[in-house]
C-alpha cells in the first residue's frame, strides 16, 4: 500500500474510533437519564448525539453492513399503519406530530441500539449504565416518598421518583426489573454481590411504593419467569411458580394496603357494571373502545393518546377526567391505527420473545445471552403492565425499543462472530 493510502486509512480509522467513542458516551448517558423527567432537553440531545455520531462512525469506518434483525418487517408494517392512520385521523396535524415524536424516534433508537454493539464489552457497559440509572431512581424514589409524607399503609401518595409520576415510574421499574434480577449472574463477583442484592431490594421496595397493582403484577410475573428460564426443570418450576404467583396475587388483592381502589369485587361475576372503583371505570372505558373498534376495525382515529378525547367528546363529558384515553396499550393501538397497527406491534413483541428466549439457562458471565433473556422477559412484563394503562409512549416506549435493539444487536454480533473462521 502506498504511504498516501496508508495515511488516509489511518485517518479514517482514527476518525471512526473517535466518533464511536462519542456515540458511546451519548448512548450510555441516555440509558442513565432516560426516565428523568426534569432533563428532557438533555435526553433529546443524548438521543441525537448517539444516533448521529454512530452514523458518522459507520460511514467513516467502512462497516456499513445493515443489521435488519427479526423486527424489520414488523417495523415496516407499523410505519405503514401509522402513515395510513393519518388519512382517517380526527386531528391529522396532531397525529403527524405524534408520528414524528413516537414512531420515527422509536425506529431511530432501536436501530441505534442494534448497530451499537461491536463487542461483549459494549453489552456490559450498557448493562452497567442501566443499573446505575436503576440505583438512582430507586434511591430517590424512597427518599422523596418519605420526605413528601408517604405512608406504607395507605396509597394517598405514591412513589414517582424522578419520573413524571407513579405510572411512568412503575413502567420503568417493570422494564428494568429483569435486568436487575439477572445482573448478579452476568457480573458474577463476590465483591459485587452485596451491591446487586441491595439494588434488587431497593428496586422491589420502590415497586411497592408505587401502589400500582399493574406494576406489582408485572414485576411478580417477571420474577417468576426469571426462576423458570434459569431452571433446568422448567415445567416443574413453571407449575410451582404459577401456583405461588396466584397465591400472592390473591393475598395482594385482599391484604396488601393500596391493593383495592374502591372496587366491590363481590359484584364482579354477577353485576360487572356495579364493581365500581378503578376497575369499574376501566370496564366502561374498554367497552366503549372495543365497541368502536368492532364498528371500524381497520380505520384508526389517529396516533396520539389525546386522539381519544378529540374523537369521543361525548364520552369524555360523561365520565371522570382520568378516562382521557383507553388505558390499555393494545386497545389503544387498535383504536389509533386500526387492527393492522395492533398486529404490527404484536408481531414485533412475539418476534422479540421468540428470538431472545433462551433454550437453556445462560451460563454465568454470558452477558450476551443473559441480556437477551432479560430483554425477552422485559417485553412480557411491559405488556402486562400496560394492560390497564398505556405507557407505550415517550421515554417508556423509547427505553423499551433501545434495550430491545441492544439485545438484538448483541445477538447479531455473537452469531456473526461464530461464523468467522
Amino acid at each position: 500500500m502506498s504511504p498516501a493510502l496508508a495515511n488516509a486509512a489511518a485517518r479514517i480509522d482514527l476518525g471512526g474510533g473517535l466518533w464511536f467513542r462519542l456515540a458511546r458516551v451519548f448512548l450510555l448517558t441516555l440509558i442513565v437519564i432516560m426516565p428523568m423527567e426534569a432533563i428532557t432537553a438533555a435526553r433529546e440531545m443524548a438521543m441525537v448525539g448517539a444516533a448521529l455520531f454512530l452514523f458518522v462512525h459507520l460511514c467513516l469506518s467502512g462497516d456499513r453492513k445493515w443489521r435488519s434483525t427479526a423486527l424489520l418487517w414488523p417495523w415496516v408494517l407499523y410505519g405503514l399503519a401509522a402513515v395510513i392512520s393519518l388519512l382517517s385521523a380526527v386531528d391529522p396535524a396532531y397525529s403527524l406530530k405524534e408520528l414524528r415524536a413516537e414512531v420515527l424516534k422509536g425506529v431511530i433508537l432501536f436501530y441505534t441500539g442494534v448497530h451499537f454493539i461491536r463487542s461483549e464489552d459494549h453489552v456490559r457497559q450498557a448493562w452497567r449504565a442501566l443499573m446505575a440509572g436503576a440505583a438512582l431512581m430507586g434511591v430517590f424514589a424512597v427518599i422523596l416518598f418519605f420526605l413528601q409524607g408517604g405512608s406504607l399503609l395507605r396509597h394517598f401518595l405514591r412513589a414517582g421518583s424522578l419520573h413524571n409520576g407513579y405510572g411512568g415510574f412503575g413502567t420503568y421499574l417493570v422494564t428494568i426489573w429483569p435486568f436487575v434480577l439477572l445482573a448478579p449472574r452476568a457480573f458474577d463477583s463476590a465483591r459485587l454481590r452485596p451491591l446487586w442484592m441491595g439494588l434488587i431490594a431497593i428496586t422491589a421496595f420502590s415497586g411497592y411504593l408505587t401502589f400500582s397493582r399493574a406494576t406489582w403484577l408485572g414485576m411478580l410475573i417477571e420474577l417468576g419467569l426469571v426462576l423458570v428460564v434459569m431452571s433446568r426443570r422448567r415445567l416443574r418450576t413453571a407449575l410451582a411458580g404459577g401456583l405461588i404467583c396466584l397465591a400472592l396475587l390473591a393475598a395482594a388483592i385482599w391484604l396488601v394496603p393500596g391493593a383495592s381502589h374502591g372496587e366491590r369485587w363481590s359484584k364482579l361475576l354477577k353485576e360487572p357494571s356495579e364493581v365500581g372503583g378503578t376497575a369499574g371505570d376501566l370496564m366502561a372505558l374498554w367497552s366503549h373502545s372495543l365497541g368502536h373498534i368492532a364498528q371500524e376495525p381497520f380505520t384508526g382515529i389517529g396516533l396520539g393518546r389525546h386522539s381519544f378525547s378529540k374523537a369521543f367528546p361525548e364520552f369524555r363529558a360523561t365520565h371522570q377526567p382520568l378516562l382521557w384515553h383507553s388505558h390499555n396499550m393494545f386497545v389503544e393501538l387498535a383504536l389509533q391505527m386500526g387492527l393492522q397497527g395492533l398486529v404490527a406491534i404484536l408481531w414485533a413483541f412475539i418476534a422479540l420473545i421468540v428470538v431472545l428466549w433462551p433454550h437453556a439457562p445462560p451460563a454465568r458471565g454470558d452477558t450476551v445471552g443473559l441480556f437477551g433473556t432479560a430483554a425477552a422477559l422485559m417485553v412480557v412484563g411491559f405488556s402486562i403492565r400496560n394492560m390497564t394503562d398505556d405507557f407505550f409512549v415517550d421515554d417508556s416506549g423509547f427505553l423499551l425499543w433501545l434495550l430491545a435493539g441492544l439485545a438484538l444487536g448483541a445477538r447479531w454480533w455473537r452469531d456473526h462472530q461464530a461464523q468467522k473462521p
